[in-house]
């Protein structure tokens, strides 16, 4: 009798399934295509359910600034306790610099190749001019003389330099300033790493609790990301129908392949430095992927990232909470992408030829320009491409309404590719729960070789 019941079958574990589904990369592909065919063929139904995927995306950047502030401050504190850790911050300089050529190389050569901007058919070149006219633009046509954009980046330099700094701590956290709270996080954990440990013991027990109530809550949230993504793409696909997609449907390639290079590349680095198999990374960081979909967001995609890489791949939870708000910040992968493709798209629509140094410029300006980006919405980094247009004098005003009308997908793409990056490089870099047991046995074994003195 013991042993019959010893055999049967388990208890089902409904949990443990749903949860499976939920997160399965079919699941996602499916509650996509579901959200285009629900927008195009019951768009008042779609626009109807959207206040419930606002409501979610609520729920979702209610916990970014505690969980950043409170990860980031602690993070620091332990790495001024431990001078060794200051060696990553080198590194996080090289991946800057790396990812910068990296995003301008690939961007840019997807578009010179695929030429994306050269419209040979009269019939989509009148269908472009009329959506442009349609959108309230300046233009009626594709032959616009260049007027020269209105001096407004005179004192960009100051004002950047100024918006970084906060006047008020609490008013940057009440209004969403990630980059000033992020900057007074660094300066603050810095302050509070010279403090004698048993004076700052409290604060690290406090911030460690938030951070982890935080995470809780995120695993949480995620039971909701399938169905808010469906209901996004939904009212995203009422809203612009499928005429600007198709119109600019060159560039959304050029977008789409570079973001596809990036997130393939990310997932090469993390399986290799996780020891795991392509396919295993791919499911493992597939919440990852819905969050980044659903959010649009990299600053409300960081907890999760963060519980990425320190519970599910057992990177160093202190090195990872201090990399990935930082490199978030630093690594913006998505907008340089945006501009290098976006300026080239925009010179080939007007027949504008680019000469080596032209590119050059375009790579250059575009990797520079994309560090100011950091807490920018998509509209306002978009806005950004005419100082990139205005140093090789072609239009942009005109073009703008098309660059609006699909910048739903184009920010899903810049997304997609700068979370991927920030993972990716916090990967490369931060040392994996196996490296440090090693290092630290190898320490005690080294110790225990040396002869008494």
């Amino acid at each position: 009798m013991a042993v019959t019941e010893a055999a049967g079958p388990l208890a089902f574990d409904w949990r443990l399934a749903a949860r499976r589904i939920l997160r399965s990369p079919a699941t996602t592909i499916a509650m996509i295509g579901a959200g285009i065919l629900c927008g195009l063929y019951y768009p008042a139904f779609a626009h109807a359910i959207s206040p419930v995927a606002q409501l979610y995306l609520n729920f979702l950047k209610m916990v970014v600034l505690p969980y950043l502030v409170s990860s980031v401050i602690f993070s620091i504190m332990s790495m001024v306790q431990d001078p060794n850790s200051v060696r990553y911050l080198g590194r996080v300089g090289m991946a800057v610099l790396v990812v910068s050529f990296l995003s301008v190389l690939v961007s840019g050569t997807y578009s010179l190749v695929l030429q994306p901007g050269q419209i040979e058919n009269p019939q989509s070149r009148i269908e472009l001019g009329e959506f442009i006219n349609s959108q309230g633009s300046v233009s009626t046509d594709l032959a616009f003389p260049y007027q020269p954009p209105p001096n407004e980046g005179s004192d960009n330099g100051h004002s950047i330099l100024l918006d970084l700094v906060p006047n008020n701590v609490f008013s940057a956290l009440a209004s969403g300033q990630t980059i000033q709270v992020l900057l007074f996080c660094l300066l603050f954990g810095l302050a509070m790493g010279k403090i004698p440990q048993p004076s700052s013991m409290s604060l690290s027990q406090a911030l460690n609790a938030v951070y982890r109530a935080c995470t809780v809550l995120t695993n949480w949230f995620i039971w909701g990301l399938p169905f808010a993504t469906f209901i996004l793409i939904a009212d995203q696909t009422a809203s612009t129908g499928t005429k600007p997609l198709t119109l600019m449907g060159g560039y959304l390639l050029v977008m789409g392949l570079s973001c596809l290079t990036f997130i393939a590349g990310a997932f090469g680095v993390i399986a290799i430095r996780s020891r795991r198999s392509y396919w295993a990374t791919i499911k493992t960081c597939q919440p990852l992927l819905m969050v980044a979909i659903t959010t649009r967001s990299t600053v409300a995609s960081l907890p999760w990232v963060i519980n990425l890489l320190s519970e599910r791949l057992r990177f160093s939870l202190v090195v990872v909470e201090l990399l990935v708000p930082l490199q978030a910040a630093l690594l913006r992968t998505g907008p340089a992408l945006l501009y290098t493709s976006g300026v080239l798209f925009i010179a080939q629509l007007y027949g504008r030829p680019l000469a080596i140094p032209d590119l050059l410029l375009v790579g250059i300006t575009s990797a520079l320009l994309a560090l100011t980006t950091g807490g920018m919405g998509s509209l306002l980094i978009l806005s950004q491409m005419s100082i990139v247009c205005g140093y090789l004098k072609i239009p942009f005003e005109a073009a703008f309404a098309l660059f609006v009308a699909v910048d739903a997908a184009v920010d899903t793409f810049m997304t997609l590719s700068s979370v991927c990056t920030v993972a990716a490089s916090t990967a490369m870099i931060a040392p994996s729960h196996r490296e440090t047991t090693q290092s630290v046995e190898a320490a005690s074994e080294q110790l225990e070789a040396e002869p008494a003195r």
